[in-house]
């Protein structure tokens, strides 16, 4: 039986919610403990490796044992589209990182783009308020979450959004169900400033992209 508090506290989505906050939970104390050298930009490509072969696994999982369906194979979106780059993901991730404190996400779903494509690498860097004076970097308010698309021709589409942080239980249904703090544009716009303040040489080259400019 659900203890009433959690019912009070989680209320319809008291499942989910209960579940939500305990990989969270487990998420961060990953992250306090091996986060700085395992979620290292550098290591992008080989995280992309292990969430393509694990991610389909552990969707299949969730709908086969648990009462509820939490989607962690998604989609991205045409207004998320920000920009196309010659980098590869670790050479853009560590690009980034030298602007932006770059990280690659424990708590991401795994993304397929609007033609099909699947992703070829994803990182973070967080943003705006700490929960309290001392709170670590990657305990601010929100995130910007990019994730990259091989194309045909060895370019990368790069598509992004800003949202809550994964790694904040008080923020697990905003992030989960992009709540308020989800927005394409503001993240497409972060990307583009991050690539501009990065050095990096990047155009807007998408058929169905609505961006705004940097």
């Amino acid at each position: 039986m659900i203890p009433p508090a959690l019912v009070e506290l989680f209320g319809s989505n008291v499942e989910i919610g209960t579940a939500a906050v305990a990989v969270v939970l487990t998420g961060v104390l990953v992250r306090v403990y091996v986060g700085s050298a395992l979620f290292h930009p550098r290591h992008v490509k080989t995280w992309n490796v292990l969430r393509r072969v694990l991610a389909p696994m552990l969707q299949r999982l969730i709908y086969l044992k648990l009462p509820f369906n939490i989607e962690i194979e998604n989609e991205s979106h045409d207004a998320e589209y920000a920009a196309t780059v010659e980098a590869p993901p670790a050479e853009l991730a560590t690009t980034i990182d030298d602007v932006r404190e770059v990280e690659v996400p424990l708590l991401a779903g795994f993304k397929t783009a609007p033609d099909g494509r699947r992703e070829r690498g994803t990182f973070v860097w967080h943003i705006g308020p700490r929960p309290f004076a001392s709170a670590p970097r990657w305990l601010r308010r929100y995130q910007v979450h990019p994730t990259l698309f091989k194309r045909d021709d060895g370019r990368y589409d790069v598509y992004a959004h800003w949202e809550a942080n994964s790694y904040r239980p008080d923020l697990w249904a905003d992030h989960l169900f992009k709540g308020v703090s989800f927005s394409a544009g503001k993240g497409v716009r972060k990307m583009q400033n991050a690539l501009d303040d990065a050095d990096v040489e990047w155009r807007v080259d998408h058929p169905d992209a609505a961006v705004e400019g940097a």
